[in-house]
Order: C-alpha cells, then structure tokens, then sequence
C-alpha cells in the first residue's frame, strides 16, 4: 500500500522501479527454474499502466507527451505484429504470444510509459545513476566468476542445462554475470561503456566525471571477459557515431583516426597476441573465423525456405525456440543466430524492412536533435550518448538476438522515450536558465559593492 501511495503520486518512481527490477529478472531463473519469471516484465509494465490510470482520475494527464513520433512508429510495429497472428504460415498462437511480448508489446509500452511519466530532465540523470550502480552490480558478479568461480546454480546451467558448449570453449572461459548468457551481458556492457564515457564529457563536476569514466572502465572489463566478439561492435559504432554528431571538425578528424587505428591495431596487427582478451577480441575480425562461416551458410539456407514467405513464418516459429511448437517444422532446425535474421524469418521481408526502418529513423530523430535542434550542452551530450550506444546495440543485433532481450530491450526502449523527450527537457532547461537570470537581477547589491 505504501508503494501504491508513493508511486501514484510520482509515477516516475514505478517506471525507475521497473528499470532496476528488470536487471535482475534473468538472473532469478536460474534460482527458481520453474517460476514464471518471464511474467515479471510484464506485471511491472501492467503495475506502470494502472499507476498512469490511478492518477488520471485524481490529475489531468497531459496524454500529448506520448504523441511523439517514436509513438506512431511504435504502435505501427505492434500493428504489423499483431496481424502476424493470422499469417496463414503460423500454426500455432502460442507461439505467437510468447514472442510478440518480447518483439513488439515490451517496445511499445515501454516507450509510452517512459514518455508520459519521466517528463522532467531530473529523471534522465536519476536514470544515468541508477544505470551505473545496476553495471558495477553486474561487472562485480562477472568479475566474482571470473575469480571465485560459479556457484552451484551456474554450475546446473552449464554443465546440466548445456550452456557449457557456448561458455566454456578453447578459447576460454565467457562469464555471463546474472545476465542470460554471455552475448546478452557483453552486449549490454558495451552499451554502457559508450553510453557513461561520453556522459562523463558533459558533466561539470569532476567527481561526476570520474565516477563515470570508472564505470565505463569497468564495463568494458566486463564486455572483454564476457567473450562476445560482435560486442566490439557497440564501441566501434557508437563511438564512430558520436564523433559524426559531434559538429566539430578537429574531433571528427582525430575520432576517427583513433576508430581507424584500433581497427587496424586488431585486424592487420599480431601486437598483444598472447594476451586472451586481445586475442579473443582480433577474432572478431577474422572473416575466416569457422562460426562466423556456419552463420552465412544457415543464412543461406533460410532464404531459400523463406523465397516464398514475404510475410514471414510467424511470431515464434524462427529458430531453436520454435521447436516447442513445430518440433520437426525446417525452420525450427536452424538457429536464426540474429535478431534481425529473427525478424525476417518470422516476419518476412516486409517485417525486416519495417523493422530496419522503424531503427533508423530513432536514430536519425536523436542525430538530428543533437546536430541541430538541441541547445543546453549537457542535455545535448547525454542524448548523443544514448543514440550512439543504441546505433552500437542496432550493428551488434546483426550477430546476436540482443535487441529485444532482458534487461538489454528495456534499457535501449526507456532510452529512446528520452531522446524523444530531449526537446522538452530542452524548453524545460531553457525556462529554468531565464528564471534564474531573472532571479539574480533582482537581488540586493552585496555589502562590498556599497563599499
């Protein structure tokens, strides 16, 4: 009841909780294996939407901060998905359910609730500082793995579940954290490396400023034991992504002197060769590298299956987890590998070209608004961080299904409902600067002026 109280009257406050609760949700599971904790994110974000209806009944909600053009893309993606229920290739609605949560449904409310309910400035920061005490959580468990070893729970996932043929290879050992695996926890380290180093440029405080550029430290340790080679991509990207945004030619110039460098350093170098990390990260370059092979060949395989699916084969039905509902079906015996190969096969081409779509215009809309629209400094460094680390999160999806996973998905929907809110945050911030101005005009000379 007390929550109740306290989040009606701050709904910000549920969607901050929900934030926090959605770190952890994968790591329940393989505590409790039976429990439905996949339900979780859905009853946080059913808990946001009574909150929001509680509060219209007491307040008048201005409803026109969720009319924003991330919005109507928004609800046309959950269009397309939902009429996936009656592609004539589905066969089973099950399938439909469990996967339209994840690929549309999470997306759409998330951004809505992000939009209608974080509406003042303070809450992008409260979001940033939460974010960095959830990465330091999580690089303090990987690291706990890493010189410790697993604990009982990990050992069953491993060595009883199988993930032991995707975590413990030649090249050695991938810690995961309380992640789901380790693709999902580099990804998301990467994400908050470029996310907090380039936050850190824009805070006056040099306490701030440290604090961040440790965290980011600190997550790219993560990202380089996680093991996952396509994570390097949210770095390169991103990175490259903020200096193009960044309007200053000196910057833009050494940037990408510096992206090109390390590119080389990593492709066409044996430096540091016998050190794992750097030898695991240079064979993300390597395009002789055998996985990298058996992806292009199911790729291969997939299309001629899906030569005369446009519409896709349905909402769960691509990939090892359709197995539980068309067990011998072609597709289910070869992994999708991808989250934009998920889409396609389940969606068909005009679901990916939608999808890709949908991406590239929130990625344009935040570029846009950092290049041209937005005036405050710090508010403009802030949505250029997280536009670039969502155009890293965007590449790396090409080579694992990270864009929709928890706690990743979440975090990268929250972020765009800010970049689209950064416009107001702006109008707010410029008000704020006038009244202080006005303010200090009116105060009484000091002592030492009639002096």
């Amino acid at each position: 009841l007390c929550i109740l109280w306290v989040t009606v009257r701050n709904p910000a406050l549920a969607m901050l909780g929900l934030f926090v609760i959605n770190y952890f949700i994968m790591g329940l599971t393989r505590y409790a294996h039976d429990l439905p904790f996949g339900m979780i994110l859905d009853a946080l974000i059913f808990y946001n939407i009574l909150i929001i209806s509680l509060q219209a009944m007491m307040h008048r909600i201005e409803w026109k901060r969720a009319s924003s053009g991330l919005t109507v893309v928004a609800a046309i993606w959950v269009a397309y998905c939902v009429l996936e229920v009656v592609n004539p290739e589905s066969v089973s609605v099950s399938g439909w359910f469990s996967s339209v949560r994840s690929v549309a449904f999470y997306f759409f409310f998330i951004v809505v609730l992000t939009q209608l309910t974080m509406n003042e400035y303070k809450y992008l920061k409260y979001m940033l500082v939460i974010w960095s005490v959830l990465t330091l959580i999580a690089v303090g468990k990987a690291c706990i793995q890493k010189f410790f070893g697993f604990n009982a729970a990990e050992n069953y996932w491993l060595f009883v579940l199988g993930g032991r043929s995707t975590h413990i290879i030649h090249s050695g050992v991938r810690y995961f954290s309380f992640f789901s695996d380790a693709a999902n926890f580099g990804g998301s380290m990467g994400l908050s490396m470029v996310v907090f180093s380039i936050s850190a440029l824009y805070y006056r405080n040099p306490w701030m400023k440290i604090y961040l550029l440790l965290v980011a430290a600190a997550a790219c340790y993560g990202m380089l034991i996680s093991g996952t080679r396509s994570a390097l991509a949210v770095p390169f990207v991103g990175y490259t992504a903020f200096i193009m945004m960044s309007r200053n030619i000196k910057v833009i110039v050494m940037g990408v002197l510096l992206v090109i460098a390390a590119f080389v350093f990593l492709k066409f170098t044996s430096i540091g060769q016998g050190n794992a990390l750097v030898r695991r990260a240079r064979s993300a370059f390597n395009s002789e590298d055998p996985s990298f092979k058996v992806r292009l060949e199911n790729q291969a395989k997939l299309r001629e299956i899906m030569a005369d699916k446009p519409f896709g084969a349905g909402l769960g039905h691509g990939g090892g987890k359709a197995k539980t509902v068309t067990p011998t079906a072609p597709l289910s015996q070869i992994p999708t590998d991808s989250w934009f190969v998920m889409i396609w096969v389940e969606t068909g081409v005009v679901g990916i070209l939608l999808h890709i779509g949908i991406l590239l215009y929130i990625l344009a809309r935040g570029a846009y608004l950092v290049v041209f629209k937005l005036r405050n400094t710090q508010l403009r460094g802030f949505t250029a961080a997280l536009t670039a680390g969502i155009s890293g999160i965007v590449v790396m999806a090409y080579a694992n299904e990270i864009l929709g996973q928890i706690p990743t998905g979440a975090i990268l929907y929250m972020s765009m409902g800010f970049i689209f809110l950064a416009p107001r945050f702006d109008r707010e911030l410029s008000r704020k600067e006038i009244l202080d101005k006005a303010t200090a005009a009116q105060q009484p000379p000091l002592r030492e002026n009639y002096e």
